[in-house]
């Protein structure tokens, strides 16, 4: 008797629906065992803030002429303390330093990693947007890797083991303003009614999605969203902190 947990090559699947056959139970049953219900993986992610923090200095600039730098703002990296270098076409704002927490990340189930190649999937909020006459709707979208990149960002990391502490950077979903100390979700226009500030403790947040993604047989599925505010501290001394839900 053949085992349960045999799998059937697909050549010989597809031979139970050749053109004048009948498939028998045992075949239909053989077919609906060789693919497996996503329901039956239950495949998610359960993500909270860690308990680990860290702090990192930065100098933060504005673009003086955007059309000229290319970029809006830059914020750097930098020794603790030292003194902010000169850029071509951006003014300097301010330095400070920036303490956050990391995130741990946790799959939901028993997933075999070697077998489904997951994937940790970062979308960021994008406000509604009109680009040379073109109109792109606010809502959540994955940066393209080389462009996460380049902003300080990653829109995805591999999963490497069952639990992971993450460390993404979170100043890095937000762009300086004009005053000391003042911030905005990154890529967001400066204009009434921009969301900006948390309703109880009025500080900055920006918006991000993170999903789990895996693969079986070539094709890509992801997990429901986990949904994270990324609350910006007050002042130097205010870690950077999460909501999650």
């Amino acid at each position: 008797m053949e085992a349960n947990n045999t799998l059937i090559p697909r050549q010989e699947l597809k031979t139970y629906f050749e053109t004048g056959k009948y498939p028998t139970e045992s075949q239909f049953g053989r077919f609906i065992d060789n693919y497996l219900h996503l329901n039956e993986l239950n495949f998610g992610l359960d993500v909270k803030a860690s308990a680990d923090w860290t702090s990192k200095y930065y100098h933060f600039y504005r673009a003086a002429n955007i059309e000229k730098s290319g970029r809006g703002h830059i914020n750097l990296e930098a020794e603790y303390g030292s003194e902010p270098q000169p850029i071509d076409n951006y003014i300097h704002a301010f330095s400070r330093n920036v303490s956050y927490k990391f995130l741990k990340v946790k799959l939901s189930n028993e997933l075999d990693i070697d077998k489904y190649k997951p994937k940790i999937i970062i979308k960021r909020y994008k406000q509604k947007k009109k680009i040379k006459d073109v109109v792109k709707d606010g809502g959540f979208y994955k940066e393209q890797l080389l462009d996460a990149i380049f902003w300080g960002r990653m829109s995805e990391y591999p999963v490497t083991s069952k639990e992971m502490i993450l460390d993404i950077n979170p100043i890095h979903y937000f762009r300086p303003g004009s005053e000391v100390n003042e911030f905005y979700p990154s890529g967001t226009l400066t204009r009434p009614g921009s969301f900006r500030h948390t309703v109880h403790h009025r500080k900055p947040f920006s918006l991000i999605q993170m999903f789990l993604e895996i693969e079986i047989n070539g094709t890509k599925y992801t997990s429901y969203p986990v949904n994270i505010k990324i609350i910006l501290g007050r002042d130097f001394n205010d870690l950077v902190n999460y909501i999650i839900d």
